[in-house]
């Protein structure tokens, strides 16, 4: 069964960025074809990086990421647009593993637009996301209270 939730903005935000992480935990076999957003990152601390014989990997998703993973993909593909959804992505990916958040610039550039602009734009197709994901998810409450007093 699919779970239905009302969400907040801040926890849809939070989960949109783990989720982003957790696609790219994911094996390859399980990632979804069409996704490619390769940007370098940084890592935080100097020791962090390892010497040329160390190959580091990134660990394995738990199940609650998991399921929370495919509870934001309902969400973006239910309640979002298709230019919305291409920018909360996006702006997704360029956050993951990332400590200073998305990368407005980066995305900026890609979208041919002033940073400002695109931060201004993920703000808003966060908010309608949110708003319209809410309002079916209380029409479904509604419609299943309505089946339950009928019985």
């Amino acid at each position: 069964m699919k779970q239905r939730r009302k969400v907040l903005l801040t926890e849809f935000h939070e989960l949109l960025l783990e989720a982003a992480e957790t696609e790219r935990r994911l094996p390859p076999a399980m990632r979804p074809p069409s996704v490619v957003a390769a940007w370098p990152e940084m890592l935080p601390e100097w020791l962090s990086y390892p010497d040329k014989k160390t190959k580091t990997r990134l660990g394995r998703a738990s199940a609650r990421q998991i399921s929370d993973y495919g509870f934001v993909m309902d969400v973006i593909l239910e309640a979002a647009e298709d230019d919305e959804r291409r920018l909360l992505w996006g702006a997704a990916h360029s956050a993951a593993f990332r400590d200073r958040g998305p990368n407005w610039m980066k995305l900026s550039k890609i979208l041919h637009c002033d940073r400002r602009t695109v931060k201004r734009n993920y703000e808003h197709a966060l908010a309608c996301t949110v708003y319209n994901w809410n309002r079916q998810h209380s029409r479904t409450l509604e419609l299943l209270e309505n089946e339950l007093q009928a019985v």
